[in-house]
């Protein structure tokens, strides 16, 4: 019986406002019309967060199956829904790095997913964190299925209003780490280049007096050629925004945050099934 059933899915790109445009919009709609219908809206940035863009899965099923303690919902679950989330974080995953390949050939960014939303109908709305490439975590799938099991033995709380894996709090640590680490590797590269090179240049003796020498500054050295009006013109124009590049790094997916419907948050370590 459950062979037959398969859920409807509609795709739902959260931009931030600074990279929306009527072209935007066109391409990502093209790019995942043979995945699923695609909607596209744009949100304004947030005071003291980094802009980021969020695709969400809206995840029809006309049945129930997320209540493990009824049996038909459970067997509907086990049935369906393992396989065939998979198979969507496959394709979609697939669509993300062909939509971006097409635009490296044209010269353009990577267009980033930074969050991957997964909204259950009405009960539940898990956030799982994609990687620096916007790829989904290879065991996403078995987070869902700990959050269901977990939403099911009360052991989250009521009133959730999203399991946000990590938690924005972890996931800034974990971020503002990688940035030092980048910078304090840049900067250990760039003292080594600069010893390298000191220690690579001849020595020159002086003259023996410096006073005497007169040299004559070429006429054409004290301004610069002025480009042609053609070459400026024919330069591309820099964007109108651009996401910034965030370090590239394995993100640690074992703090969640369960966000409440009155605003608050608390933290919980997957690991030890418990809060923090």
């Amino acid at each position: 019986m459950t062979a037959f059933i398969r859920p409807s899915l509609i795709l739902r790109m959260d931009l931030d406002e600074r990279l929306f445009n009527d072209e935007c919009v066109s391409d990502i709609k093209r790019s995942y019309s043979y995945v699923a219908p695609s909607l596209v809206q744009a949100h304004k940035p947030v005071d003291g967060q980094r802009p980021e863009n969020v695709m969400r899965f809206m995840i029809k099923l006309h049945r129930a199956y997320w209540d493990s303690s009824d049996e038909a919902a459970q067997q509907l679950w086990e049935g369906v829904m393992p396989k065939w989330l998979h198979n969507m974080f496959s394709k979609v995953s697939n669509t993300i790095t062909a939509a971006n390949n097409v635009r490296a050939e044209n010269g353009q960014p990577a267009f980033s997913y930074h969050w991957l939303e997964l909204e259950f109908g009405d009960d539940a709305l898990v956030a799982v964190k994609t990687g620096s490439d916007s790829s989904f975590p290879a065991d996403a799938v078995d987070m869902v299925e700990r959050v269901r099991d977990l939403m099911n033995a009360g052991a989250l709380g009521q009133d959730i209003a999203c399991v946000r894996i990590p938690s924005r709090a972890s996931y800034e640590a974990q971020l503002a780490a990688a940035e030092q680490a980048q910078a304090e590797a840049a900067a250990t590269a760039e003292q080594d280049e600069t010893a390298g090179q000191t220690a690579e240049q001849p020595q020159v003796a002086a003259p023996a007096d410096t006073a005497e020498l007169d040299v004559a500054e070429p006429a054409d050295a004290a301004e610069p050629a002025a480009a042609p009006a053609d070459a400026v013109a024919d330069q591309p124009a820099e964007p109108a925004f651009a996401m910034p590049e965030l370090p590239a790094f394995d993100v640690d997916y074992g703090t969640w945050g369960i966000e409440y419907a009155d605003g608050s948050v608390r933290e919980f370590d997957a690991a030890a099934g418990a809060f923090s």
